[in-house]
């Protein structure tokens, strides 16, 4: 590997201090390349504490005012990066190895354009992070847009598998890919930045592969209240790379899941009383009702 080559990695907060020390402290045990990391302080109600500026002399910290949501951050922080390749991480993480064998697969073939890691749950469980594209059969049971990855890529060593995209929780690319592309939709506010990125590498003939060598802990994940954000980003997908048939298939799918869901968790919440299932109701039904209004 070029030593001389830095990785910049980008992170957000938003209100997320308590996570800052230990993914931080995680990135100065395990990096092992010459590395800075910029973190976007996303419109906190309390900003970044100096002190941790002088702990660590490789961080930078930019201060928003207001949130900018996670694509536009990203995307500041990639402008005042200075890295060959950029390493999106989430704040709510911890590196458990060292990231160089995604480094290695990005300098070492150009026909990789991203990289993500095997990540694992707060009890170490292992946890999916790499997908299928969201074609409309698989709008029919969300898990199975989830991908055990099969296909080897690469070097035996870095343990890679060819995938369809992988989790902006940990997604390396080069920077040249990236202003190639143009970053993250800042149209979206959260969702589908993951997934337009790697369909866009694809499109342009490049691979996305995720790497068993390199494992990251992701903390938090998807919680029922983005479920708005979710359907919309699976409709703004087939808008933008679908044909008119495919994208009325995937919309009916979509929607008569939808029923489906609010039928089941219905019911449940009827029968039980349980509050996840009273939850899951009232947040799916919230999306039908706001249906034409969602955004991801």
């Amino acid at each position: 590997m070029n030593t001389d080559s830095l990785l910049s990695i980008l992170m957000l907060t938003c209100n997320d201090a308590k996570y800052l020390e230990g993914c931080l402290g995680s990135i100065n045990e395990n990096v092992s390349s010459p590395f800075e990391v910029i973190l976007v302080d996303n419109g906190s109600s309390e900003r970044v504490n100096k002190d941790i500026e002088v702990k660590y002399p490789w961080l930078r910290v930019i201060r928003s005012e207001r949130n900018l949501g996670f694509n536009a951050g990203n995307n500041l922080a990639a402008k005042n990066a200075r890295g060959d390749y950029l390493l999106l991480l989430n704040i709510d993480t911890l590196l458990l190895s060292d990231v160089a064998p995604a480094i290695r697969l990005l300098e070492s073939d150009a026909r990789v354009g991203a990289v993500g890691a095997e990540a694992y749950d707060s009890n170490r469980r292992r946890r999916p992070s790499a997908g299928h594209f969201p074609k409309p059969y698989r709008l029919w049971l969300f898990k199975s847009l989830w991908m055990k990855p099969k296909d080897p890529y690469g070097p035996p060593q870095a343990k890679a598998f060819r995938v369809d995209w992988v989790e902006g929780s940990f997604l390396m690319t080069r920077r040249s890919n990236w202003e190639e592309i143009g970053g993250f939709e800042e149209r979206y506010f959260l969702f589908g930045n993951d997934l337009h990125y790697c369909r866009s590498l694809v499109e342009r003939g490049l691979v996305v592969v995720q790497s068993g060598a390199v494992r990251y802990v992701h903390f938090c994940g998807f919680g029922v209240g983005r479920l708005g954000n979710l359907y919309a980003g699976f409709r703004e997908y087939h808008k933008k790379y679908s044909s008119k048939a495919e994208q009325k298939r995937a919309d009916l799918v979509l929607r008569l899941g939808l029923l489906a869901r609010i039928g089941f968790y219905g019911i449940r919440y009827g029968l039980t009383g349980n509050t996840a299932m009273g939850e899951k109701f009232r947040k799916f039904t919230e999306v039908r009702r706001n249906w034409g209004d969602l955004r991801p």
